[in-house]
């Protein structure tokens, strides 16, 4: 009988527990600007770089921000790669310190091959990515984004740092 009762009243415990672990409210990031860096490898055609990213941004909403950033994308061979780009960012929380975001805007891209010459344009840029939150000031993030370049398919994975003012 006292094994039962004991039983009993250890499954009470653990549901009261997971209810209260349940019902805990997510912890929503800070609204406001933020700067961040990405680095990470740029794939165009059959060549790779290593690449990096300056951003800025704003988020407005649990759910949306805007990010303004400057990419140097590729430096090999002779030929260099940027990009200033301004996306919409949808942020969907997951747990309490992780989510996934989504990335669409456009890119303002440019190639200089030196002697060769340049060339230059605005299309679409798109990505997919996951944030955790480190501390509220400080997010680490993992993305991959694709950009058109010279009616070239390229993609950049990076890893990055936000800081939230």
């Amino acid at each position: 009988m006292l094994k039962k009762w004991f039983v009993a009243m250890l499954g009470a415990a653990a549901m009261v527990v997971s209810g209260g672990a349940f019902a805990q409210k997510q912890q929503a990031a800070p609204l406001g600007f933020y700067v961040g860096g990405d680095f990470g490898k740029f794939d165009i055609d059959t060549e790779d770089d290593t690449a990096f990213k300056i951003l800025g941004g704003y988020q407005f909403h649990k759910n949306f921000a805007a990010e303004f950033s400057y990419a140097s994308l590729f430096d090999k061979n002779g030929i260099e790669v940027t990009a200033w780009e301004l996306v919409a960012v949808g942020i969907l929380p997951l747990q309490n310190k992780f989510s996934i975001f989504g990335k669409l805007g456009f890119a303002k891209w440019e190639t200089d091959a030196g002697f060769f010459g340049s060339e230059d344009g605005t299309d679409l840029t798109f990505g997919v990515g996951v944030q955790y939150d480190l501390t509220p000031k400080i997010a680490l993030r993992g993305q991959w984004q694709r950009y058109d370049v010279s009616d070239e398919n390229a993609d950049l994975f990076s890893i990055g740092l936000i800081y939230r003012f």
